[in-house]
This record gives C-alpha cells, structure tokens and sequence, in this order.
C-alpha cells in the first residue's frame, strides 16, 4: 500500500473542464487519468485513462508516463520521466496544469492559518465581547494564536483553516464551529488516529475555557479572552 507523504506539492488545473480546481500530492505514487480509479480523475476525454504518475523520490517529485502515447508533456515536451520543478507546466490531452512543489523533505512545522494573518496580528480589544481562539506552543517553547471563525476545519490538507504538517493527521481531520449560544463545539470527522479532548478521545464535544486539545502530535488550547 502507498505512504502517504507530507503535503508539500499540488497540481492547479490552469486550463480543461475542471478549470481552478486545485488537488494535492499526498502519495509517494499519485496516478493521473481519465479512470476514477486513479487518485487524481481528469474529466477530459482526450486523456488517456491511466495517463501518468507523480512518484515520489529522494530527489522530489517526479513525473512517469505510463502510457507510452509520448502524449505526456512538461513544459511543451513530450517525456518519459521528468523530476519536476516549481511552476512546471504539465499538459494532458487538453488539461494543463501547474505544479507547486515545496521542499520535498523539511522538518515538521508549526500548524498554519490560511488567510487569518491579519486577524492574527490584531491586538484583542478588552471592550469588546470575548474572542475564541486556539493556543499552539511547539517543542521549542515558541507560541502562536488563532483565532476562531464561525467555523474553523483542521487537518493535513492546505485547504483547512488550520493546516497541520503531520502524516497522523487526516487531509479533513476535524471542525470547530459556533453555537448558537455563542459557545464552541469540536466535531471529529472519523479520523484514523481520532482527536483527544484533555487526554480522552471524542467524536463530538463542546469546548470549555483551557480545554487540550490534541490532532496528531499537535496539542491547542482553547482560550476565552
């Protein structure tokens, strides 16, 4: 069975039928095709149905052609294999498509917010009613905040409010959301390696002020300020 990797590359559909769409390589063997059996379905039909795979390797990621049509083309060139770049332009019958690579091996980050840097960075306002927000101290002693939204998800996948770099945790691992009372509830989305409360694992639960809680080898406090 394929590891899983750490979420450090995705392909951007820059141009076919799924337009925008954005998908992650999550696998050390991600295969492309017109056949929903392969980990990344590409709605065009002039894809061949097992047209390529993503491999990953020491190196970083590399694409193979596994049809042998020479129809497989990076950066306007038809290949056989191509270890792949930052911002390579990848062509498939008439989807192309853009490749984002980080670094293929780092060590393992803090969690990070997408799209809350502002928030982030505001100072609380003591009149104001108070503000929900999740406290991440790592190994070394170094602190950051979040903020809660109406509704925040967290999890390994880069589309999660908070995004977690760690291959325990699921790509949509877990979502806390507002009540109507204005408190905060945490919901488990069947993870496989599950979501603990204060050292105990729940599936749905509410939070309370100074809660712990623990996705992967991630441990957030909830505070009320």
């Amino acid at each position: 069975m394929a590891q899983e990797q750490p979420a450090t590359a995705n392909l951007v559909i820059q141009q076919g039928p799924q337009a925008g769409k954005r998908v992650e390589i999550w696998k050390d063997c991600t295969t492309i095709g017109r056949s929903r059996e392969c980990d990344i379905f590409l709605e065009d039909v002039t894809v061949h149905r097992k047209q390529a795979s993503i491999v990953y390797t020491e190196a970083g990621y590399m694409l193979r052609d596994d049809h042998g049509g020479n129809d497989s083309i990076v950066n306007g060139r038809p290949v056989k294999t191509q270890l792949l770049r930052d911002g390579d332009k990848l062509l498939f019958g008439n989807t192309l498509l853009t490749f984002f690579s980080h670094e293929a091996t780092r060590q393992f980050q803090q969690p990070s917010s997408r799209g809350k840097e502002s928030l982030l960075a505001k100072s609380l306002d003591p009149n104001a009613s108070a503000i929900a927000k999740l406290d991440f101290t790592n190994m070394q002693g170094l602190s950051r905040s979040f903020e809660l939204q109406p509704q925040v998800t967290i999890g390994r996948s880069r589309d999660c409010d908070i995004f977690l770099e760690d291959i325990a945790v699921s790509r949509l691992h877990a979502t806390i959301r507002q009540l109507p009372d204005g408190g905060y509830e945490l919901e488990d989305h069947r993870s496989v390696s599950g979501t603990l409360v204060n050292g105990r694992p729940v599936s749905r639960c509410r939070l309370n002020e100074g809660d712990i809680v623990q996705i992967g080898v991630s441990k957030l406090t909830f505070r009320r300020s």
